[in-house]
């Protein structure tokens, strides 16, 4: 990815603090700036968003705005660190209360129904796949670890529900929970290429996504599922 982007024109910045937003300064630059650029991302995309855009809608210099942010790229990591804080609490509720890996398959569901309402976001996501093939690259760290939390996370869910008597205990929890990660990932990917204009990827990709998901979490219920098992009297 680019570190760089189209300046706006001055006369025209991307967003301006409108009524009742806090006066720049009264708040917190890093997280002014964090929020901003959440919005642009996710409205514009990477490319089409520069830092000369968040600073003008940040209320800030772009020389401030790299006092806190080294790079497009750094601050980009840290919009993806916010989106993936976000969706932890989608799936997992405010607290991190859910334990039961079928109602937490069910929101997991819900959130990629939700992800399809926000295609940008999902192809921000995807482009950033790239850094997995450059650890210098400012969003590796962040790819590396999305990837494996949401992979022991899954993981984690299967074997309390394994204890709780709701999931057989034979059933491979990494595996499945690696397997269930990169289905998303790659329907999200076949999702965004047939649905990109003028693409020339096959009816054969056509996927809703959520459909396909939705069919392999009713297999492994089906497959793995059990009653739970009464506590003796």
């Amino acid at each position: 990815m680019s570190s760089s982007g189209s300046p706006s024109a001055p006369e025209s910045p991307a967003r301006r603090r409108g009524p009742g937003r806090p006066r720049a300064g009264s708040e917190d630059k890093r997280e002014r700036i964090l929020n901003e650029a959440v919005a642009l991302f996710g409205a514009r995309g990477y490319a089409g968003t520069s830092l000369a855009d968040i600073a003008a809608a940040a209320d800030i210099s772009k020389a401030g705005l790299l006092h806190h942010y080294s790079s497009k790229d750094a601050l980009f990591a840290k919009v993806l660190e916010r989106r993936d804080q976000q969706d932890t609490i989608d799936v997992m509720g405010q607290e991190g209360e859910v334990t039961d890996p079928w109602d937490q398959l069910e929101r997991y569901v819900e959130l990629l129904a939700k992800n399809v309402e926000r295609r940008e976001l999902v192809a921000i996501y995807t482009a950033t796949s790239v850094s997995v093939l450059d650890a210098a690259h400012p969003a590796h760290e962040w790819m590396a670890g999305h990837l494996a939390q949401a992979v022991d996370r899954f993981e984690s869910c299967f074997e309390m529900g394994k204890e709780a008597g709701v999931v057989d205990p034979e059933m491979p929890s990494r595996l499945v929970a690696r397997t269930l990660v990169a289905l998303s990932d790659g329907l999200q990917l076949q999702w965004l290429c047939t649905t990109t204009p003028g693409s020339s990827a096959a009816d054969s990709l056509a996927t809703g996504l959520i459909e396909e998901i939705r069919l392999y979490v009713d297999s492994l219920k089906a497959q793995w599922g059990r009653d739970e098992v009464p506590a003796a009297a």
